[in-house]
C-alpha cells in the first residue's frame, strides 16, 4: 500500500522541483525609455517609424511625455494619442503617462494634476508613471516635502484611472533615519508599488549591487533600474558614448543578476540621447 503514495511523490517530484517557492519573484522583464519628447510617436507621418525604432533599441515599453502645448490642444492631441497606443500595442510596446511637474508636490498646486488626470481618463495607458523629485524644489530636502510628495502619489493613485508608479533618486530607499519620513514605508499605503530608482553610474557591479540591497530591503515594493545615458551628466554617472550593442549586453548581464531578485526591468533617461541601432 505504501508503495502507490512513493510511486506518485517520484512522478510529482520534477514538477515539485520546477515550481517556483512561494513568495519567490516571478516578474516579467522590460527595458524602458523615458520619451519626454514626443513629437514625433503623435505625428502621424512619423509614428511608425519611431515605434520601429524603439524596438530595434530593444525597448518593450516607453514612458511617454506631453508637453505643455499638446496639453492645450487635447483635442487633437487625445486623438493622436488613441491611435498611437493603438499602433504601440500592435508592435508590442506598453506605453505608460510620464508626468514630471515637481510642483505638483507642493499643496496649492496639487490640484493641477488632479484637473489633468481627469482631462486624460479613457486613455488605455499601461500606467501612470510619475517623475516628481523632491530635490528639484531645493536642497536639503525638508521632511515636509516628503510628507507632501507622498500625498501628492496618494492622491494621484485616488484618481488615476492607470496604476500609478514612479521615478526616484535611491537615497530615499536607503535605511530610514531617525525622524525623518520613511518613504518606501509610506509608499504601498500611498497606491504606489513600483519604483524606478535612479541609480546613475557607470558602474554596473554598483549600481547592481545597490539595486539588489534596495529590493531586499523593502519587499513589498517592485523596483526597476533607472540609467542614464545623457550627455550632460559627468562621465561617471552616465553611459553617454556607448553603443547600442553595449548597451544591450550590458541589460542582459543585469537581466540575470537582477531579475532572480525581483527587480522587473532596464529604464533609459532619456530616448533623445539612446543609441539607435
Amino acid at each position: 500500500m505504501r508503495s502507490i503514495p512513493l510511486l506518485l511523490t517520484l512522478l510529482l517530484l520534477p514538477t515539485l522541483m520546477m515550481a517556483p517557492a512561494q513568495g519567490a519573484p516571478s516578474r516579467n522583464w522590460s527595458q524602458a525609455s523615458y520619451v519626454w519628447d514626443s513629437e514625433a510617436l503623435l505625428d502621424p507621418d512619423h509614428r511608425a517609424t519611431e515605434l520601429e525604432a524603439l524596438r530595434k533599441a530593444g525597448m518593450d515599453k516607453i514612458y511617454l511625455g506631453l508637453k505643455s502645448a499638446q496639453l492645450k490642444e487635447l483635442g487633437s492631441t487625445r486623438q493622436r494619442l488613441e491611435q498611437l497606443l493603438r499602433d504601440a500595442t500592435g508592435k508590442g510596446l506598453q506605453v505608460s503617462l510620464l508626468l514630471g511637474d515637481p510642483a505638483w508636490i507642493e499643496p496649492q498646486q496639487r490640484h493641477e494634476l488632479s484637473d489633468l488626470l481627469a482631462k486624460l481618463k479613457g486613455l488605455l495607458f499601461t500606467s501612470l508613471h510619475l517623475d516628481l523629485e523632491v530635490e528639484q524644489l531645493g536642497m536639503p530636502v525638508p521632511d515636509q516635502r516628503l510628507k507632501d510628495w507622498i500625498e501628492t502619489l496618494r492622491v494621484a493613485a485616488k484618481e488615476s484611472p492607470w496604476p500609478v508608479e514612479i521615478s526616484s533618486h535611491h537615497r530615499w530607499f536607503a535605511e530610514a533615519k531617525p525622524g525623518q519620513t520613511c518613504v518606501p514605508c509610506a509608499l504601498p499605503g500611498a497606491g504606489v508599488r513600483q519604483v524606478s530608482l535612479m541609480i546613475y553610474t557607470r558602474n554596473p557591479q554598483n549600481s547592481a549591487r545597490m539595486a539588489e540591497q534596495i529590493a531586499r530591503r523593502w519587499p513589498d515594493l517592485e523596483f526597476r533600474l533607472a540609467q542614464s545615458t545623457e550627455p550632460q551628466l559627468d562621465a561617471t554617472e552616465s553611459w553617454a558614448g556607448a553603443s547600442n550593442e553595449q548597451l544591450q549586453r550590458q541589460t542582459s548581464v543585469w537581466r540575470e543578476q537582477l531579475q532572480p531578485q525581483g527587480i522587473a526591468g532596464i529604464d533609459w533617461q532619456a530616448w533623445r540621447d539612446f543609441p539607435k541601432r
